[in-house]
């Protein structure tokens, strides 16, 4: 899970929005139409065109705007195709591993070094060559700098050639080729200050412009290795949930992203996609006593709480009446992946978590709130303001816990001020990851209080244990033991209560064909776009 962005802008947001959307809704009329912008063909890479590609502009609004910009290094791309750039690795449509700008990959007999060699001819979009002093120096930075990267294992790399180099870790660690498929490379003749703003790299599209809090455009980058995109030009909007479905029925937008609630309405001239997700909701407790600072919760440190909420939570209700099915019951934060396991189903009776809290000494007072040892338990449950869906399952949580006798308030803000409570206030969070890198970021106390991982504090040194057998493992097929069992520990401390694992609904243009979409991962980014260059217009004009 990566820190979202603060929408505190909204307003200025879709003020600024609504002035360029004037111009569109002048030009399109009843058919579906891109927003009329300013041209592309400023844009040196502009006059290029693909034999078979369509280049009107696709409108999309997918999701979040990278509020720190498009570098890599600080995360940009790290949970989707980064578009603009590319990694060494990438996963293909069955999770598995297979080279991107790498061309092949070999680990040492000790495990330690990971020797990498690119494809060769590589460039970036401005045409300078992409070799492995780029590939070393995107590491060599993001090692150093404050990122979302750990790199701490790693030891040094070497340059042995143009188009190969290798990098020697500290400790085996199986899970470095995580970061081989989730870092872009950048150059290091065009890196600065401003690179964030002004990308250059070596995917499939060409950076053209970013207008803050309202569009990025971008074109298809000819000097791309792989596939030419079908799609020679596309437009991304950046708005929220409401105003994209505004836009979405005003044929503004050729595909959006939208929550369930606004699927049960659409046009029948539009598509509506369903993309399995391993994308989760749930809640992250903190798991010590209270410091008198900013860390524990003596409510909620209680396992007995925990169970207890765990227990009555009636997520089948969530799914079906909340999400109008559009979603599954979660209870791990991998549930179905090859590296969990069955999962625990905790569901109890009503009466049956009342005893198991007055078993624990949480006894029931005067105005209907249990308390022990002059504890309350009360607490504020927090979740990102501006996401419906966030929203209703709160609610919904918060209506379902009272009969406990546990007060819970709900608080919707940004993640900016959530990030200053995280550790002392439970937090609905989403996490889901095609990796189990993401488990072990959550659930190792060496993660605790860093980032948005294992906000809760949570440590339980037989789980370190596993999670570290899993990553010095000498396959992955060995370390997939280790991570289940790290799994079932986990299962009996319930740091996290899991509800739901979402699908992602997107609507739109039927002309539009996304080909095979891959399963999705938490919806940091635009996980869609991982096999863009699969996309194509089925329409010699649009409808």
């Amino acid at each position: 899970m990566v820190k979202r962005k603060n929408n505190g802008t909204q307003a200025r947001r879709r003020s600024a929005l609504c002035s360029a959307l004037s111009v569109s809704v002048l030009l399109s009329g009843a058919a579906w139409h891109p927003l009329a912008w300013s041209a592309v063909s400023d844009h040196p890479a502009a006059s290029v065109q693909a034999t078979d590609g369509y280049d009107q502009p696709v409108t999309l609004s997918l999701g979040d705007e990278p509020e720190a910009g498009f570098d890599p290094i600080y995360g940009w791309g790290r949970y989707n195709n980064p578009l603009i750039q590319s990694a060494l690795l990438k996963r293909n449509g069955e999770l598995n591993v297979e080279g991107d700008l790498a061309e092949g990959w070999t680990l040492s007999p000790d495990k330690k070094a990971w020797t990498v060699t690119l494809r060769p001819g590589l460039v970036f979009s401005d045409g300078k060559p992409l070799t492995a002093e780029d590939v070393a120096f995107t590491y060599r930075t993001a090692q150093s700098a404050a990122t979302l990267y750990d790199l701490s294992n790693l030891d040094r790399i070497e340059v042995n050639s143009p188009e190969s180099l290798t990098f020697y870790l500290k400790q085996a660690d199986i899970l470095f080729a995580d970061t081989l498929a989730s870092l872009a490379i950048v150059p290091q003749h065009a890196y600065g200050a401003d690179y964030a703003q002004h990308p250059i790299g070596s995917g499939p599209y060409q950076f053209v412009r970013w207008q803050k809090g309202q569009l990025l455009e971008l074109v298809a980058n000819p000097l791309y290795y792989g596939p030419q995109p079908h799609l020679r030009h596309l437009i991304i909007v950046f708005s929220d949930e409401e105003s994209r479905y505004t836009q979405l029925l005003a044929r503004q937008l050729d595909l959006a992203a939208i929550p369930p609630q606004y699927a049960r309405n659409l046009p029948g001239t539009t598509k509506l996609w369903s993309i399995t997700s391993v994308d989760n909701r749930g809640i992250a407790w903190p798991m010590v006593p209270y410091d008198g600072h900013s860390i524990g919760n003596d409510v909620t440190s209680d396992k007995a709480i925990r169970t207890a909420i765990d227990g009555i939570i009636d997520r089948k209700l969530l799914v079906g009446a909340l999400l109008d099915g559009h979603a599954r019951q979660a209870y791990s934060i991998a549930d179905g992946l090859p590296w969990s396991t069955e999962p625990v189903h905790r569901h109890t009776s009503l009466d049956q978590a009342k005893a198991q809290l007055d078993a624990a000494g949480w006894q029931v007072q005067p105005d209907g709130v249990r308390a022990k040892n002059g504890v309350r338990a009360e607490f504020t449950l927090y979740y990102k303001s501006g996401d419906s869906i966030r929203e209703q399952l709160v609610l919904a949580v918060a209506q379902m816990i009272k009969p406990l006798g546990i007060a819970v308030r709900t608080k919707g803000t940004s993640w900016e001020n959530i990030s200053k409570v995280m550790h002392r206030s439970p937090v609905l969070f989403g996490f889901g990851a095609l990796s189990p890198s993401e488990m072990r970021y959550t659930y190792h106390s060496r993660f605790r209080g860093v980032d948005f991982y294992n906000s809760g504090y949570y440590s339980r040194p037989a789980v370190d244990r596993e999670l570290d057998a899993a990553q010095s493992s000498p396959s992955w097929l060995e370390a997939m033991p280790h991570f289940q069992q790290a799994q079932q520990l986990v299962y009996q401390d319930v740091p996290w209560t899991w509800l739901v694992n979402l699908q992602h609904l997107y609507a739109g243009n039927p002309c539009l064909n996304l080909a095979s979409p891959m399963v999705e991962p938490h919806d940091h980014g635009w996980p869609l776009t991982n096999n863009i260059t699969d996309w194509t217009w089925e329409c010699s004009a649009r409808p």
